[in-house]
């Protein structure tokens, strides 16, 4: 029995401790997001820095979820472990109960001159003995399991104070997680109910324009400031022309180059195209080679820039999660990231470029034809 438990105990201890790292990841995390948010508040006011810092809080919330999720996890958890802590310690305490009851049985039907008669009835000094610690043995076997039922039943009570902590932690928790919740779907609301005001207003569509244009150039330049020596690949970029595999299956929302604005009489030049995914989210390396940069850049959300052979380049954006990190190799067809909403104002999609010598490139050229 003691075994079981204290196998019980341990089996609850590595689980709190694997928690334990994973919570402090997500407090990292936290801190990491929190202080970015702080930083975009201090710059300049932006059309680009509003949409940033709304996903910054997206993310912050995001985080705070998964850091109850797993608060709930542990916390039932403890509280599955306790009650099977309370069913083992029931089943002792009946057994003990039992025992008691087939002492006081024996001790009944002797009677209370059974002692007496127990030492009358002797024919040697070997019975006598015997007749004695039978008597002894009695007694001391229900003091024994009484004292085992009062601490049974004590430790019984503390284990259900413990679980009513636990469940009311539990409460609590599942009512933060709905407040969260409901922040979060407010804060997407809010992106949306920007983006809908960027494409009613014409002045506010012409400042997003020219900030688009300004992080072209910033890209045009952390593209020159990143690139280095790649290993050359067996298959050579440039003969690739229109054999491309897509990054990911889907339908084509923007195109590349100069495009007119029907609604605002202006003109807009596109570096890449736009993807909207249709079955899979996964985003997969066009060709091999080295990931320079992934993190979040103005106007094109999560960005993940892979060199190629050759001074090319592939870019994708709009991402919600990277799955490589600057300095990874990557193999053609390797996933690297899955499609999200980063800076996008089309929903979920996959902003992909692919660059020759720093100058865009024509992404449909180079993609075998559907």
């Amino acid at each position: 029995m003691k075994t079981k438990i204290v196998t019980m105990a341990l089996a609850g201890l590595l689980v709190f401790s694997g928690n334990q790292e994973k919570l402090r990841d997500i407090n990292l995390e936290i801190q990491k997001v929190s202080g970015q948010l702080a930083a975009i508040r201090q710059e300049k006011a932006s059309i680009l820095n509003d949409i940033y810092a709304l996903e910054l809080e997206v993310d912050v919330a995001n985080i705070e979820l998964k850091k109850i999720n797993l608060l709930l996890a542990e916390a039932q958890n403890k509280i599955d472990g306790k009650q099977k802590e309370e069913g083992v310690l029931q089943g002792k305490i009946a057994r003990s109960q039992e025992n008691v009851r087939r002492i006081l049985r024996v001790l009944y039907k002797m009677g209370e001159l059974g002692y007496v008669k127990l030492f009358m009835n002797i024919g040697n000094l070997d019975q006598l003995f015997r007749n004695y610690r039978l008597i002894v043995a009695l007694m001391d076997d229900r003091v024994i399991e009484i004292k085992e039922i009062r601490h049974g039943i004590a430790r019984l009570q503390r284990i259900k104070a413990e679980l009513k902590i636990e469940l009311d932690r539990l409460s609590g928790l599942k009512g933060d997680k709905a407040f969260k919740l409901g922040r979060l779907r407010g804060l997407k609301q809010d992106k949306l109910n920007m983006v809908s005001q960027i494409n009613r207003q014409r002045d506010l569509n012409a400042r997003l324009l020219e900030e688009l244009k300004n992080e072209e150039r910033n890209l045009t330049e952390l593209l020159n400031q990143k690139t280095g020596s790649v290993t050359a690949e067996t298959v050579n970029f440039g003969s690739l022309r229109g054999k491309l595999a897509w990054p990911l299956p889907g339908t084509v929302i923007s195109s590349f180059g100069k495009k007119k604005s029907s609604r605002f009489d202006t003109y807009t030049i596109n570096n890449g195209i736009k993807i909207k995914p249709l079955q899979s989210d996964e985003i997969k390396a066009v060709h091999g080679g080295e990931v320079i940069f992934c993190d979040y850049f103005k106007g094109y959300g999560n960005l993940l820039i892979i060199q190629h052979p050759g001074n090319y380049h592939s870019l994708y954006g709009h991402c919600d999660q990277f799955l490589k990190k600057p300095g990874d190799r990557v193999e053609p067809g390797e996933v690297v990231a899955m499609a999200g909403t980063s800076g996008s104002l089309y929903g979920k999609c996959l902003y992909f470029e692919i660059r020759q010598s720093l100058k865009p490139q024509d992404p449909l050229v180079w993609l075998e034809k559907k």
